[in-house]
């Protein structure tokens, strides 16, 4: 197969019929506002409030245009490919319109091999973006299935892109060639063998040679001879090399190929990565005991991922669009995020529904680095309904979702959308479109597990603030004292460092940091959520009596993050195996946010809780839980030690050795305590220890845990301490 790409310009009209006044030079994959911005140089929308200056861009209409510049020779023909075109369009050539639709994920192949040789004038017209009512808010998507995130979020502006987002091209192929190859597979009980089923369409006569490699090294090999127009095949591959989540086994993975051979030799060569794993959802320990009575209802739904047949505690992320211009997103910079979720050791992703469906290198990415996807479709806070042309909408984008994705390994878990089952959205499992999604679901993946939504019964989402003013409740003694199969969403919410809010306002704005700020509100710290969401002012005071100046605020709701989350964290994995589950809300951003629930700053910059989400999801460690991180002056600090162990090797006997301290002073040892053997996948809660906090002169707690003869598992804390009437100084953030 030879590629040509093509040159492509833009412009845009305020009517269908009216056309465009200029053009400008286009990239594709990309966004008509974005390359519009940068045609025009026009100032950033990354910047102070000049996103509200292009809100005009998405009642516009754009239009791209290209030639199709190529050639033949003999016994070639060829295909016009749109890997994505966002989200409602006409595709016109010399002035015939030759398609139209409606959706952003599905490709789109055209034949043009009359087209040869004749300059022809491609058009793509992108109709204004959908909007149902008039209310200027995501409900504005609820009737399509574009992601509803850019008509505005808590940490998205509304910015709604559109455009030609993924990547546009003719492709050169023989007359004799294999076309639309879809593989899927089903693994047998005791999975020593898979049953591969190849189907594709073949134009012309051919001889088809199917092989399957592993490492570069065929491992299996059938030819069927002269076939014509359709390949309907069943393959068994006996002793499949499994795929198995990061420290739970190898990443292995096949190449499936498929090839026509005519008397002229091979014609066409298609592949298709395939990896074998079994995913199951089953029911979390103890869910089955409850409701105790008589029954009154269900009881949790399944939560716990079984991979292979061996239980796991997914602990990650939710994963938000990487830029308010998807299409500009590169391999480079999915990569950068993803290595940050690995190294952070995380095992999983949960694709939010409010945002698209990843680019092909963002799931080839997590198969190599054996990162489970937790995929949900874009729907999200939202009422859809039951209406006969959304659900064509839905079934040409779903299906081809699903068939797109269901060979990468790294897909566990389908999901209708976000927060569907509640006051706002008011859906049910009697709505069409989700019975639709768990049908195509069931029918074209059968083996991955299907939710309608997240979350549902016996799992969580929240809460996202570190401390309840009304109740004086921090978050760390609410899920100390709470109960879930799984926290599917939960949050710390963090203002960014002082050095990159500069860089994003200016110093007017940056000091002007309160609710009445326009930048501040654009960028997300002020009425987001609540009115202090997400700079979260109040929590300052609370831990720390107040602050001296915008840098000061800054710093302190970063550690207080960044204590947060790895508390949470490490809290939830103690409540294993009852909770198998614990993704925080967010690990991303699209765009800079002047404070949000986040872990990196965009584009992939950590922030401190970062650091201290990494050390919490370590496979083993000693860890401390205390019922609350706030201590008063004169208190008695307790606190009880466990050892938590994800591997899925137990942890021989040993020996902790408690030591704490306060401020930069050293540390005074508290003693020791013994620990026998931790099973694997098992915690252990070693004894309790606790001494007296000072009643002046003190800023903070440090606690230090030093496994003997481990000090990979060694464990470093530090709280804040309230003195009564003080404004505690914050001189350091360690974690």
């Amino acid at each position: 197969m030879k590629k040509v790409n093509l040159n492509w310009e833009l412009g845009y009209s305020k009517t269908k019929t009216e056309k465009p006044s200029e053009f400008v030079k286009a990239n594709v994959p990309g966004n008509a506002q974005n390359d519009y911005i940068l045609a025009k140089n026009l100032p950033s929308p990354y910047y102070g409030l000049n996103c509200r200056d292009y809100k005009w861009m998405e009642d516009a209409w754009w239009t791209y245009t290209a030639t199709l510049d190529f050639s033949l020779e003999n016994n070639e023909r060829a295909n016009l490919i749109f890997k994505g075109i966002d989200y409602e369009y006409e595709i016109s050539i010399n002035g015939e319109v030759v398609y139209a639709g409606e959706g952003m994920f599905s490709t789109i192949k055209l034949d043009v091999t009359k087209y040869a040789g004749k300059n022809a004038k491609l058009e793509v017209l992108i109709y204004p973006v959908p909007k149902c009512n008039d209310n200027n808010n995501r409900s504005q998507a609820r009737k399509s299935f574009k992601p509803c995130v850019c008509y505005g979020w808590d940490y998205h502006p509304r910015f709604v892109s559109m455009g030609i987002w993924e990547d546009a091209y003719i492709e050169i192929v023989n007359e004799v060639c294999v076309d639309n190859l879809d593989v899927s597979y089903r693994l047998n009980n005791d999975l020593t063998l898979a049953t591969i089923s190849v189907d594709a369409k073949i134009n012309g006569t051919a001889n088809v040679e199917v092989d399957l490699l592993y490492k570069g090294e065929t491992v299996l090999t059938t030819v069927y001879e002269n076939v014509v127009g359709e390949l309907n095949k069943v393959i068994e591959f006996a002793s499949p090399k499994l795929w198995n989540p990061v420290n739970y086994g190898e990443q292995n993975v096949y190449t499936l190929t498929v090839k026509t051979i005519t008397d002229a030799g091979v014609t066409n060569i298609v592949s298709k990565q395939i990896g074998f794993r079994r995913s199951k959802l089953v029911m979390n320990e103890g869910a089955w005991d409850e409701p105790a009575m008589f029954p009154k209802g269900r009881s949790a739904a399944p939560a716990t991922l079984e991979i292979n047949g061996r239980r796991i505690f997914a602990k990650g992320t939710n994963w938000v669009n990487t830029d308010i211009f998807i299409g500009k997103t590169t391999e480079a910079e999915i990569r950068e995020l993803l290595t940050l979720i690995r190294d952070a050791n995380m095992n999983i992703i949960r694709i939010h529904g409010c945002g698209p469906v990843n680019k092909e290198c963002f799931y080839d990415i997590c198969d190599e680095y054996g990162i489970m996807v937790w995929q949900e479709f874009p729907l999200a806070c939202n009422e859809y309904p039951d209406d006969d042309n959304l659900l064509k909408v839905i079934e040409k984008e779903a299906s081809f979702i699903i068939k797109r994705l269901r060979n990468h390994p790294c897909i566990v878990l389908w999901c209708g959308g976000n927060e569907l089952f509640n006051r706002w959205s008011r859906m049910t499992d009697q709505h069409h479109v989700l019975r639709l999604l768990g049908s195509l679901c069931f029918n074209l993946d059968r083996d991955v597990p299907f939710n309608m939504t997240s979350p549902v019964f016996g799992m969580s989402h929240g809460h996202y603030v570190s401390y309840y003013e009304e109740t004086e409740r921090e978050i760390i003694t609410d899920f100390i004292e709470s109960k879930n199969t799984a926290y599917t969403e939960f949050g710390s919410p963090s203002m960014a460092s002082p050095e990159y809010l500069r860089a994003i306002m200016s110093e007017e704005d940056y000091n002007d940091c309160n609710a009445t700020n326009a930048t501040w509100v654009e960028h997300h710290a002020f009425k987001a959520w609540l009115d202090e969401a997400w700079a979260r002012k109040p929590e300052v005071e609370y831990y720390f009596g107040g602050y001296s100046n915008v840098d000061d605020l800054a710093n302190k709701t970063q550690f207080i993050q960044a204590m947060n989350y790895r508390s949470l964290f490490e809290e939830m994995r103690k409540q294993w195996p009852y909770c198998s589950m614990a993704l925080n809300w967010c690990f991303n951003e699209p765009w800079p946010t002047a404070a949000n629930n986040s872990l990196v700053s965009y584009p992939a910059i950590p922030k401190p809780s970062y650091y201290a989400v990494k050390n919490a999801l370590r496979p083993s460690l000693a860890s401390i839980r205390a019922n609350k991180n706030l201590w008063q002056g004169g208190e008695t600090y307790r606190a009880e030690v466990w050892m938590l162990n994800d591997d899925v090797n137990a942890l021989k006997n040993g020996k902790v050795n408690v030591y704490y301290g306060f401020d930069n002073g050293e540390y005074v040892s508290w003693g020791t305590m013994n620990y026998a053997n931790v099973d694997a996948q098992s915690n252990l809660m070693l004894g309790e220890f606790s001494f007296k906090v000072p009643s002046k002169s003190v800023s903070t707690i440090k606690i230090k845990l030093e496994v003997v003869d481990a000090p990979n598992m060694n464990s470093e804390y530090e709280f804040p301490v309230h003195i009564e009437g003080e404004v505690v100084e914050l001189n350091r953030l360690n974690f």
